[in-house]
């Protein structure tokens, strides 16, 4: 096929693009000389503006921001008037004649840039606004610099003077984020996003298959957590024990390390900020703390005839959080001493407590049977959830970010609370799970943690999207028995892990056909 000539301009400056004859093609290829500007191939966005016939900017507008960025702002101000500006002109001068001042200033022409004020600027109108942001500029050197104000200029000029600065990267970056928004159960890495292609996951990005069994454990399996790297899992059982696993070059979990040394059943294992350690916390007994390299138990802690019900890290691996049978919170430093906490005693045994991942807040259940309490540990306040009286909750768990809290309750439902606000509010609840006699854990996961998993004692696991619905989206089968806890590997966005009550610890991953 043979080289055809390229379209004049006048022929491209009327014409359109598009299946619907929306796009205009003059302002496409703008777009395209801009875009490859901003990439760094001047030479060909030159070539482009030069075959098309369509110059990026007009003679007048090279001229007026060659102007300002030579800081000659009379001339740039006078330069205006070819611009067709409409409402934004007053806007634009008053920018200029800013700028202006305050170099006057720095300069130290102080009758200058007074009469600039005054026969320029107030009868434009000028804020009071602007006159203190000059001041403040003045005792900040280097607070607005020349990028700054080009970029402020560029905003205030209409689209038929200039094209907006990498317009075209945000179209196409709005329109992969639109199909992210629209995919119904959206669960892939950004990376997978492609501008060749359109994008729908649909349910098959959703974990459903079982990939693995682990059968370590001789009884229930009461709790398990991923390692924040999602190379380690962790699980605990009323076998007394406490497993690591690692992942193996084939993405298989195996045994690590298997922790023995409690008396009673363990009812959670937790991993330290750094992965480098776990803490393990016997069922009215103790809590122990152990390296993750070696298997080793390194401290214990708890009090004389008070036994431990649950545990915590400190945000910065610090500390331990303590929740005893005393229906109190306890908090240690790593050697074992004890740190003063002044919250009052609990009005239910404690089955979950949590700090903030930031330090800010310590989590549990309120001095009343249906609150959750939010312990300020700046402040010494407490912020509450309030919840129906009939409501009791049997276990929570806090998001990554710290901004929603997801509580488990008696009656068969999940809520979700939002906690980053001044006062806690509720967002929205799911169901079909079934729970009546045990402590069912749920967590956050997935794409965002979008995603609430949770298990049941109908021996299924169940999974929701976070927004689009109450009722589950996926359900998993495999369990002989109840499913006490799930945890979602933080880094693999396809993976699950449960454990149950039939000794078996279930991981979960993309169905293989």
């Amino acid at each position: 096929m043979e080289d055809q000539e390229p379209p004049s301009g006048g022929d491209l400056k009327d014409g359109t693009l598009g299946p619907n004859g929306l796009v205009k093609t003059s302002e496409f290829i703008s777009l395209i000389i801009d875009a490859l500007t901003s990439l760094g191939f001047n030479g060909i966005a030159t070539d482009l503006e030069k075959q098309s016939g369509l110059p990026l900017l007009s003679p007048a507008t090279k001229k007026v921001l060659e102007l300002v960025k030579n800081k000659e702002w009379d001339k740039s101000i006078d330069a205006l008037k070819q611009l067709e500006l409409g409402g934004n002109e007053k806007a634009v001068r008053l920018l200029l004649l800013e700028e202006k001042v305050f170099e006057l200033m720095v300069k130290a022409k102080y009758d200058d840039a007074q009469k600039t004020l005054r026969d320029e600027m107030m009868p434009l109108g000028v804020k009071r606004s602007c006159l203190i942001r000059i001041i403040k500029r003045l005792f900040r050197p280097g607070s607005v610099g020349d990028t700054e104000v080009m970029k402020k200029l560029q905003e205030l000029l209409p689209f038929g003077v200039i094209v907006p600065e990498r317009r075209l990267e945000y179209l196409l970056d709005d329109a992969l984020d639109r199909q992210k928004m629209s995919c119904d159960f959206h669960n892939v890495p950004d990376s997978d996003l492609s501008l060749f292609s359109n994008h729908y996951c649909g349910e098959q990005k959703i974990p459903s298959e079982t990939l693995q069994v682990l059968s370590e454990h001789t009884d229930e399996v009461w709790f398990l957590i991923f390692s924040h790297d999602g190379k380690y899992l962790a699980s605990s059982s009323k076998d007394k024990t406490a497993i690591l696993w690692e992942s193996d070059a084939e993405g298989r979990f195996v045994v690590k390390h298997k922790l023995v040394g409690h008396e009673k059943p363990v009812v959670a294992v937790l991993w330290s900020p750094d992965d480098q350690q776990v803490i393990t916390c016997g069922e009215n007994e103790v809590i122990k703390r152990w390296d993750a390299v070696s298997g080793q138990c390194v401290q214990t802690y708890g009090r004389v005839d008070v036994g431990s019900v649950s545990c915590g890290w400190f945000h910065d691996g610090s500390g331990i959080i303590g929740a005893m049978s005393d229906r109190r919170i306890y908090l240690w430093r790593l050697d074992g001493s004890e740190i003063e906490h002044e919250q009052e005693q609990r009005a239910q045994k404690l089955s979950d407590v949590a700090m903030t991942s930031d330090g800010k807040w310590i989590v549990s259940v309120g001095k009343e049977k249906n609150e959750i309490s939010l312990f300020s540990r700046e402040t010494r306040a407490e912020r509450v959830i309030q919840l129906y009286e009939e409501d009791r909750i049997t276990s929570f768990s806090l998001s990554k970010d710290n901004k929603y809290l997801l509580i488990d309750l008696s009656i068969q439902e999940i809520q979700v609370w939002d906690i980053e606000g001044d006062e806690p509010s509720y967002l929205t609840k799911y169901d079909g799970h079934k729970r009546s006699l045990f402590v069912i854990r749920s967590c956050f996961g997935g794409y965002h943690e979008g995603f609430i998993a949770s298990g049941s004692e109908d021996s299924q696991v169940y999974i929701w999207h976070m927004v689009k619905g109450v009722r589950p989206c996926r359900v998993l089968r495999g369990h002989s028995e109840a499913v006490n806890c799930v945890s979602w590997n933080p880094t693999d966005i396809h993976m699950v892990a449960s454990g149950s009550d039939d000794r078996t610890i279930r991981i979960w991953g993309l169905a293989r056909n």
